[in-house]
Order: structure tokens, then sequence, then C-alpha cells
């Protein structure tokens, strides 16, 4: 992903500087995601974030309140 700037503090993150930053945990419901963007790059970049996740998993990354669903393995 574009801006990629290592784990800080454990956590990946995107950007770091200029006063914008993208971090990322892991929690149980899935991945949580905080932005610090302006929304146009913001929607730019989550937006090639599912498409790569995608690409890679095989199968389709959304919002739960878009309608995917949660996968997870046993």
């Amino acid at each position: 992903m574009p801006n990629w700037n290592n784990f800080v503090n454990g956590f990946p993150q995107w950007y770091g500087s200029d006063g914008k930053l993208i971090e990322v945990s892991i929690e149980s419901s899935g991945l949580q995601f905080y932005a610090k963007l302006p929304s146009e790059e913001w929607n730019e970049w989550i937006a090639l974030f599912k498409n790569r996740a995608t690409k890679l998993l095989g199968y389709e990354i959304g919002e739960p309140e878009d309608g995917f669903e949660f996968h997870y393995y046993d």
C-alpha cells in the first residue's frame, strides 16, 4: 500500500508525517482503521486497500454495514 511507514508502537502505520496518518489494529470484529486524511485521499486509499485485499484473500472485502460478511477461520 502507498505511504507505508512501518510498524509504530506495534501498529501498522501509513503516512505518519505532515499531519496525515493511517493506523490499523486487529479487533475481534475485524480490522479497525484510524485515519487523519482529507476525505478524498482516504476514500482513494481505502478503496485501493479493499481491492488489493479482495484479490489476495479471494473474496470480496467491504464494510459490514454495507452487507459484507465477516470471514474467519477456526
